[in-house]
């Protein structure tokens, strides 16, 4: 947290219409060849994590070259899913986590 700027947007989305949504952006972010970690793995994770609605976070920061994007319960209570997705054109091929 050292830095980084972290924004929870209040209003719940529908995990169909993210799920939707994030499997679009992940099908461009890995066409376009934008670095990711966890892309496809939050993706499935939307679709497989038994809720209605989510709301989505983010967190940023200057010392790292990915900003991440967080799906979290209704109540904010627990990450449901975490996605990163690098700064364009800094980075020249897609990664995975390990």
């Amino acid at each position: 947290m050292a830095g980084a700027y972290v924004e929870v947007w209040p209003e719940p989305v529908e995990v169909l219409l993210l799920t939707m949504i994030y499997r679009r952006r992940a099908r461009l972010t890995h066409r376009k060849d934008i670095p990711s970690l966890g892309f496809d793995e939050a993706v499935t994770q939307l679709g497989t994590c038994g809720l209605q609605h989510l709301i989505l976070g983010i967190v940023k920061n200057t010392q790292s070259d990915y900003r991440f994007q967080l799906f979290l319960s209704p109540d904010a209570s627990r990450v449901v899913a975490c996605l990163g997705v690098g700064r364009q054109g800094e980075h020249p091929a897609h990664t995975t986590p390990d």
